[in-house]
């Protein structure tokens, strides 16, 4: 039951996830006001290069996590040490966004922000685990077809 579980709520989390990175871009590039030369006035090429750059792995990251944990064609297409690399780094990743969320968590009055970050630190445990079950399970032995 855990394994169904993981393999359906955990891709559902994760591309809430990339739902969630899309929708901010776009808040950000769109209502945010150009102070961009009174913040930063030369902004390098290596600058505007690394946060799109960053955007579209994340999304990359987290898309191929739920396609891997989501899709048995895609699970069992992908070579075990790509699989469990992959899923080893979002989960790694899912770990550092559970502890800055609890960081915000602990830093602020109680209210609405507070239930969004405790609910984000579950949502991002929970991929988390359900990652490394998935590596877990995929490091173990190969078993072959019965030959009759």
């Amino acid at each position: 039951m855990t394994d169904k579980l993981s393999r359906r709520l955990a891709p559902v989390l994760l591309l809430l996830q990339v739902t969630y990175v899309l929708l901010l871009t776009v808040a950000v590039m769109v209502l945010t006001p150009d102070t961009a030369e009174l913040d930063h006035p030369d902004a390098s090429a290596m600058e505007t290069m690394l946060v799109p750059v960053a955007t579209i792995g994340i999304i990359v990251a987290l898309a191929g996590a739920a396609a891997l944990m989501g899709l048995e064609q895609v699970r069992t297409r992908t070579p075990r040490i790509v699989r469990a690399v992959w899923l080893a780094l979002v989960a790694l990743g899912q770990l550092a966004i559970a502890g800055r969320a609890l960081l915000n968590v602990l830093s602020q009055p109680s209210g609405p922000d507070t239930v969004i970050g405790t609910l984000m630190i579950a949502g991002a445990l929970y991929v988390a685990v359900a990652c490394a079950l998935e590596v877990r399970g995929s490091s173990g032995p190969t078993r072959q077809p019965a030959h009759g």
